[in-house]
């Protein structure tokens, strides 16, 4: 463990937001992860976690959904630009940031401030069943947690384009997105069209894990700077039953793990957001538990059960 004075001074911030989806329950995530200790175990496994609390959000029963397509558009920017202006902030003061949500939707808000404090010099590690690259156009459902990812690439509403900072705030050859497995037809055509790399289940069942980890080192040459993304619906329900939306054909525990540690170690995490934890589906608080102990492991250090029993048996 390392001493205090060596601890790396780390951002904790809580975005609520559940409008971009129609998932309910993910808003009382960031308080879900408190209550199983997240900051005490991650300052047990080397990090000085600042609490920064939670960015406010209405509730949907007091908006107007507005356009089918872009529902809650409004409130949705709204939310994303406060957590930018946070990330930002903490990103430029040389901290590890940690964005708790909410739906995937914070995830512009994130990237966004990340993004503009380290001048554009930032790639992106994406980990969701889904594409999440859809616009207003291709949309079948309006919700928006499915068009953040398009936006930072710099398509679909310029309301979402233009969080933050006018314009691109993802370069298409700094995003590795892994894990898909329920991609809408509209995606797969621009993940082709766009030239994008994505890491499939499929890709992954079929030609194992080596591929995957070379995208990754190959990512970690281009920028010096990686955000990670992460979707908890990415992982098999057996091991994260509390996602939003449970997947019965995602990562292992240990094929999430191995992803997470490589990523640690091979690149500077700068932050991460980790997004679409249910607490009302979870057993026994399992999924939280597992999403911190990817949250440490993404950022180059180690909890896990072993390391909480050690902690909690120690001499």
């Amino acid at each position: 463990m390392l001493m205090q004075n060596d601890a790396v001074p780390t951002m904790l911030i809580g975005a609520p937001l559940d409008l971009g989806a129609q998932n309910l329950g993910v808003d009382v995530a960031p308080d879900a992860f408190r209550y199983q200790k997240i900051i005490e175990k991650l300052n047990a496994s080397g990090f000085s976690v600042e609490d920064s609390g939670d960015v406010s959000v209405m509730h949907r029963d007091k908006l107007d959904p507005g356009d089918p397509h872009l529902r809650y558009i409004s409130e949705i920017v709204r939310v994303n630009e406060d957590i930018a202006r946070l990330v930002h902030d903490g990103i430029s003061a040389g901290k590890k940031v940690i964005v708790i949500g909410g739906d995937h939707s914070i995830n512009l808000g994130a990237f966004s401030g990340a993004s503009a404090g380290l001048n554009g010099n930032l790639g992106m590690v994406y980990l969701d069943a889904h594409g999440d690259m859809n616009t207003p156009q291709t949309t079948m459902t309006g919700n928006i947690h499915g068009m953040h990812l398009a936006s930072l690439l710099g398509f679909g509403s310029e309301q979402l384009i233009n969080v933050h900072s006018h314009g691109i705030k993802l370069q298409k050859d700094h995003l590795l997105h892994i894990g898909g497995c329920d991609l809408d037809q509209a995606e797969v055509e621009f993940i082709a069209r766009e030239n994008l790399t994505a890491f499939t289940m499929l890709d992954l069942l079929s030609v194992g894990m080596a591929p995957l980890l070379r995208h990754i080192e190959d990512l970690c040459k281009k920028v010096q700077n990686v955000w990670v993304s992460l979707d908890l619906d990415c992982i098999d329900e057996t091991y994260a039953p509390g996602a939003g939306m449970p997947n019965r054909g995602g990562l292992t525990y240990r094929e999430v793990v191995a992803i997470a540690e490589y990523v640690g170690k091979t690149c500077n995490v700068v932050g991460i957001d980790v997004v679409e934890y249910n607490p009302l589906q979870d057993d026994g608080r399992k999924t939280a538990e597992l999403g911190i102990e990817l949250i440490a492991k993404f950022l180059g250090h180690n909890y896990s059960w072993y390391t909480n029993y050690l902690s909690q048996n120690k001499l």
